[in-house]
């Protein structure tokens, strides 16, 4: 006769994410992938993307205008980052907007039945906080901050647990008036697969680069917005001279294609031209050096992978706050705009001894095991109330999520 045996429950976790910048998904895929399998935390996790479940049919057009938003008119979006920035509370047009959304978010609860909900967009964790507001419902709610930022969207009242990437940040919801009992510094969650130690030799004899050239990353976040300076870059005959050139388009279909014309007008073995790749973190592993904007997960990924940034054109808000911080971490220099991005990769590159530096520094300054430690800290939350909160429970739930961990 064979005894059955006990498994732990699962605990149901509804991650919530957008697409307005990839940093908020990848974030999620990080969280999600490690989930259910022998040894790792016993969790059903399931990501939604917040925007196209909720607003269907304003998704699109609320997308295409953020980017182009982003693009063409950077100094208007960081002048509404900036104004917003230390809010208290939502405005009523974020309240009217979030409320239109309701109805499809509450059946989106109500279907999926969540013990946990994590948010990785900022929209979302402010839907759910006004429903814990509004009595409709008390499953816990972690914020995930994608960014070394601290802006007020993020901060929301009924959350029950902040994971932030740094202790500078830990610090900043503390002055904000959060209790740091709500915040744990788990660093910025990315795959497993970055912390994995690398030979970089037969890294780059698998990807086809030669191993006696200096190789330089070329990202422009998952969005791939590559700037004429960057695309520049391939006419010169110094960084066709002595470097190898990896551009990384990600989904930008037409900076793949500009900078498949400027190749074409000047043939060379050392540039590769690539859309969105899977297995960034192998790229990461065989480079030298990474020149990128700084998007908090692209960074984060450099970090857990010890490669050097040198962080440009940031999007005025919180790119421009990521790229303070890790400057002042020693993790990656920021590029000045007084002088020739040219001038700056040339300059770093050569600088070995600097470049070693700045690897040593990432050791110090990224977090080993984010996602596990993100899981940790979310499987001790108590279900169905929030900490120094009453809400009326709305939503059934277990006994314990610290049960099943």
């Amino acid at each position: 006769m064979s005894i059955p045996i006990e498994r732990p429950p699962q605990v149901r976790a509804l991650i919530l994410t957008g697409d307005l910048g990839d940093g908020h998904r990848q974030a999620a895929r990080a969280l999600a992938e490690v989930c259910g399998a022998p040894g790792e935390p016993p969790v059903q996790a399931e990501v939604v993307d917040y925007m196209q479940e909720v607003y269907a049919l304003l998704h699109p057009v609320i997308k295409y205008g953020f980017l182009k938003g982003v693009e063409r008119l950077p100094s208007l979006y960081g002048y509404l980052y900036r104004r917003s920035r230390d809010s208290a509370g939502l405005s009523g047009a974020a309240r009217s907007f979030l409320r239109l959304g309701r109805a499809k978010l509450l059946e989106l609860l109500r279907i999926k039945q969540p013990d946990l909900i994590i948010c990785t967009f900022p929209l979302a964790a402010a839907a759910i906080s006004l429903l814990k507001e509004e009595g409709r419902c008390s499953v816990p709610l972690v914020t995930v901050i994608t960014d070394y930022a601290d802006h007020a969207l993020w901060v929301q009242p009924h959350t029950d647990l902040f994971l932030v990437g740094s202790e500078e940040i830990a610090r900043a919801l503390e002055r904000r008036g959060i209790a740091r009992a709500r915040v744990c510094v788990t660093g910025i969650p990315v795959r497993t697969s970055f912390f994995a130690p690398v030979d970089r030799t037969l890294l780059r004899a698998e990807l086809g680069l030669a191993p006696d050239r200096q190789v330089v990353l070329v990202m422009g976040g998952g969005w791939g917005l590559m700037t004429e300076e960057t695309r520049s870059l391939i006419r010169s005959p110094l960084v066709r001279e002595r470097m190898q050139l990896v551009f990384l388009c990600g989904s930008n279909g037409k900076a793949k294609r500009l900078l498949e014309k400027e190749l074409a007008s000047r043939p060379t073995p050392h540039v590769r031209i690539l859309g969105f790749v899977d297995d960034i973190h192998r790229w990461m592993g065989a480079a030298d050096l990474l020149l990128t904007k700084p998007g908090g997960l692209t960074t984060s990924e450099a970090i857990a992978a010890r490669l050097p940034m040198l962080l440009y054109k940031p999007i005025p808000g919180q790119e421009e706050e990521n790229a303070g911080m890790l400057e002042e971490a020693g993790v990656a220099v920021r590029a000045s705009k007084k002088r020739e991005l040219l001038d700056q990769l040339m300059e770093l590159a050569a600088a070995k001894d600097r470049l070693a530096a700045m690897r040593l520094r990432a050791d110090s300054f990224r977090r080993q095991r984010p996602v596990h430690l993100a899981w940790a800290a979310m499987l001790e939350l108590p279900a169905g109330q929030e900490v120094g909160l009453a809400v009326r429970p709305a939503v059934a739930l277990r006994d314990s999520v610290r049960e099943a961990w």
